[in-house]
């Protein structure tokens, strides 16, 4: 936006809420509120009174009509923007969490993530802080206000597993047992199936499955959220993946580890 660009144009908007707020009659008194120099006002009201934003009546400053609709029309744009990139950076003024004990309203606790859930613990030192909105037990969800710092945080790691698509043979050209030792293997926290045949290979080896919609924003996330994550993939949604795992890392300070295992 212009105006958060523009000293100029935040400080006439300053200059005009100052003057739409209060009478002000002498110079100094607008530079005294605004933390600016009794020049540095002048040369404003000298502008500002030659673009028709502000006059001088029977000796008091006042913004005209002019003036209060760039005011309008500047802060309704400041606040669309702030509200924007309010959702945009996820800012919360509470969040939701697991107790690790037993905690007390007023409480508080240092935040952590553990297996995907933000757990909060009374009095223990972390990275992010915060205070517990009401009481809660081990193992109950409470809200956490005043929050500080960021919680610490290693994402987990993608392992796709490459198994034929309908077209290329589907399970038909799998060995279940092959299938279930590769899984056995790895450490797995959440299982991921894109389309029909993983979900019929994950059934016959006895594996359930967390995510069957939306599998790769689901997967970033949950790998995000420092878990492991297995993906039946079909061969032709491999490449759709990596680069979805790819692109999620050009935005992290800490990376999704990730590998690819076939199946067959």
């Amino acid at each position: 936006m212009r105006v958060l660009r523009d000293v100029r144009e935040s400080t006439k908007l300053l200059i005009l809420k100052e003057l739409t707020a209060r009478r002000h009659s002498r110079l100094r008194t607008v530079a005294e509120r605004l933390d600016i120099t009794v020049q540095g006002v002048s040369e404003y009201m000298k502008l500002m009174t030659k673009e028709g934003l502000i006059r001088n009546v029977d000796g008091d400053w006042r913004a005209t009509r002019k003036g209060v609709e760039f005011l309008q029309a500047n802060f309704l744009a400041l606040k669309e923007f702030v509200e924007s990139s309010v959702k945009e950076l996820s800012i919360v003024d509470i969040a939701a969490a697991v107790g690790g004990a037993e905690i007390k309203e007023g409480e508080k606790v240092g935040l952590f993530m553990e297996k995907g859930e933000l757990v909060a613990y009374p009095g223990k030192s972390s990275t992010s802080r915060g205070v517990a909105v009401h009481a809660a037990s081990k193992g109950e969800d409470l809200g956490v206000r005043e929050l500080e710092g960021i919680v610490r945080l290693h994402p987990g790691k993608v392992t796709i597993l490459r198994i034929p698509s309908v077209r290329d043979g589907g399970t038909r050209r799998l060995d279940s047992g092959k299938v279930a030792r590769i899984v056995k293997r790895r450490s797995t926290e959440v299982v991921a199936a894109v389309d029909l045949v993983g979900r019929v290979m994950a059934r016959r080896i006895g594996l359930p499955v967390d995510i069957s919609f939306s599998v790769l924003p689901a997967t970033l996330e949950a790998a995000q959220h420092g878990l492991d994550v297995l993906v039946l993939c079909p061969e032709d949604r491999v490449a759709e993946f990596i680069g979805g795992i790819e692109e999620t890392n050009s935005r992290l300070e800490e990376k999704i580890a990730y590998e690819t295992v076939s199946a067959t």
